[in-house]
């Protein structure tokens, strides 16, 4: 085995070790990151988006993101989480919309786990989207 091919086989081996501690290491630091896929209702079948939430040292975040909305240009959506409004966007021209909320920015986060349903509503309650984390 020349010189070459041992630095090659040693760097893949560090690699791969890395890659296997790293999930270990975030458990250890308590941190969780779940996802929800939104999907649009049959009023708005082209809607789309996801949502995160993550969970790191008593810090919660929530990112929500709704694309493919531009029949409600201009219009403001509203987002509950397990029946409970947190919050509104508005869709921009492009069809799309953000609502972000941090416990670190001093905004309320709802505790979210595995199978907590969330879903984005019109002004007048008409369903946009839903999805499930």
């Amino acid at each position: 085995m020349t010189r070459l091919s041992r630095a090659l086989v040693a760097l893949t081996l560090v690699a791969a070790l890395a890659t296997a501690l790293t999930p270990a290491a975030q458990a250890q630091g308590g941190g969780t990151k779940i996802t929800a896929r939104l999907k649009g209702t049959s009023t708005f079948p082209a809607v789309s988006g996801k949502a995160v939430f993550s969970r790191e040292n008593g810090r919660r975040e929530l990112e929500v993101e709704v694309e493919h909305a531009r029949a409600l240009r201009g219009k403001r959506l509203t987002l509950f989480v397990a029946g409970r409004k947190i919050g509104t966007m508005v869709v921009g021209k492009l069809g799309n919309a953000r609502l972000d909320r941090s416990t670190q920015r001093g905004q309320s986060v709802p505790r979210i786990v595995d199978g907590t349903r969330l879903s984005v509503h019109t002004a007048a309650g008409t369903a946009v989207a839903r999805g499930r984390f």
